[in-house]
């Protein structure tokens, strides 16, 4: 069913992906080192589970028409290290997949995550102690390498290249690690001439990102070869409602120093939101009959005309994560904004997590509204049940009912004769799903769902892996 929704070519956010840790992204459940948080984990589950996971998100990526999926953890010992990830990255590319390894420049691994090797942050700080940060104090940090070493420099832009020549990669996605500034005599230097007003942060992601990108131009252009800016393109004042660490200025220097294809990953997280930035997201009524409600289209956290000043541009949602407090939660309203915003303001795409398997069936609605909504971003919902949610529901009237009954249960608004339709619906499903051979599994997994989450609600906390 899902293999074969229908897609437009090109689509209307062609550079749009998944983004992951190998750690936490669980597509294969029968694995008892799973994890479900987290950030610099070791790796827990058995190694072949890295592949069984990423073939099946790899699959998943080709039926949604999903550019590619990041990989923070791609090199890692525990999981096989280089023949493992040669495995992923071959499988992925015969399937027309980009596999985008997640590399930390001055923190998070570098370009081997995790192990004995040369290309490892913690074994080059071994090897080069006197090239880790300085904090205001003066004092070495535990982590972090300087981004002005000059055998810093050597080591990322050796690495980045390394990585191209070893794997069929599709592009690779570059971090610095977050917020992290070095006040060593050199940096305090190049501070002190940077050409714009940048924020401490900026100037210290410039520094350690820039020798990464120029080492790899070349493979710019067809590849998604992306940074990660940590924060949205709202410039003003250090309060605008951006986050931490917002722009602050109009044009970072960083967007004229870069090469022109690499491609600027701004996070959307809290640029999204509606009613002049009241952080609640748009109810799916909202979008029910509308594609593109005057209500969203001009806020506090993103006003019509703020689009970002890099020469590419894609967007990084975390609704739905453990980012936000709730890995598990139906997104749909936030993918169809963030999606329709991106579009308007020229983004190439737009990211959010792979991490959860489509078994659970909030993400499996995720997963299909954002392959919906980057294809056709101004789409209403009803457009979005009648295209990409009818296939799987076996027919487009089917799959517009779906949503409209998903719409006023989310409202509170459901009647006696809806509940009584999405019984019905669940009830003719349930008659069809005989296993096997004519497994109709999908369309049950679904209105069984709905039905016990939202027609029934006194039984909403029953387990939702249905």
């Amino acid at each position: 069913m899902i293999e074969k929704l229908p897609r437009p070519s090109p689509p209307a956010l062609p550079s749009s992906y998944f983004w992951t840790w190998d750690h936490s992204t669980n597509w294969m459940l029968d694995d008892p080192g799973m994890q479900t948080i987290g950030c610099y984990n070791p790796y827990l589950k058995r190694p072949e589970t890295f592949l069984t996971d990423y073939q099946r998100l790899i699959d998943f990526a080709v039926a949604l028409g999903v550019k590619g999926i990041v990989v923070w953890g791609f090199l890692r010992d525990a999981h096989g290290g280089i023949d493992a990830a040669r495995r992923v990255a071959e499988y992925a590319a015969a399937k027309g997949i980009a596999i985008m390894p997640g590399i930390g420049t001055t923190d998070y691994g570098g370009v081997y995550y995790e192990g004995e090797h040369p290309y490892n942050l913690a074994c080059f700080l071994r090897r080069y102690p006197e090239a880790r940060m300085i904090d205001a104090e003066g004092r070495r940090k535990p982590n972090g390498i300087c981004p002005t070493d000059p055998a810093f420099q050597d080591w990322i832009a050796e690495g980045m290249q390394w990585l191209f020549r070893e794997f069929p990669l599709g592009g690779v996605n570059l971090e610095n690690g977050d917020f992290l500034t070095c006040c060593c005599p050199r940096c305090r230097a190049r501070i002190a001439e940077w050409p714009t007003a940048d924020p401490a942060f900026f100037i210290a992601q410039a520094l350690g990102v820039l020798p990464a990108l120029h080492a790899i131009a070349g493979e710019m252009g067809q590849k998604l070869i992306t940074w990660a800016t940590y924060t949205g393109f709202l410039p003003g004042t250090p309060n605008n409602p951006v986050g931490e660490g917002s722009m602050q200025c109009d044009r970072p220097a960083i967007v004229d120093l870069a090469p022109e294809r690499a491609i600027t990953q701004w996070t959307l997280t809290n640029m999204v939101g509606w009613s002049g930035g009241d952080p609640a997201r748009a109810s799916l009524a909202t979008y029910l009959d509308d594609g593109a409600p005057e209500a969203v289209l001009a806020t506090a956290r993103w006003p019509r005309e703020v689009r970002p000043p890099s020469h590419r541009s894609v967007g990084f949602l975390h609704q739905g994560s453990q980012w936000t407090g709730n890995r598990y939660e139906m997104v749909i309203s936030t993918i169809k904004e963030g999606c329709l915003r991106a579009h308007r303001a020229g983004l190439e795409g737009v990211t959010i997590h792979g991490e959860v398997t489509n078994r659970f069936i909030p993400w499996a609605l995720n997963y299909l509204a954002f392959s919906h909504f980057i294809h056709w971003p101004e789409d209403s919902l009803r457009a979005f049940g009648r295209i990409t949610l009818g296939p799987v529901l076996g027919s487009a009237e089917n799959g517009e009912l779906f949503l409209e009954l998903l719409a006023a249960a989310e409202n509170n608004t459901l009647t006696q004769p809806q509940r009584d339709e999405l019984w019905q619906r669940g009830q003719a499903a349930a008659s069809n799903a005989i296993w096997p051979p004519d497994a109709q599994l999908e369309p049950w997994r679904f209105w069984n769902w709905l039905y016990l989450t939202a027609g029934k609600p006194e039984q909403r906390a029953v387990d939702n892996l249905l």
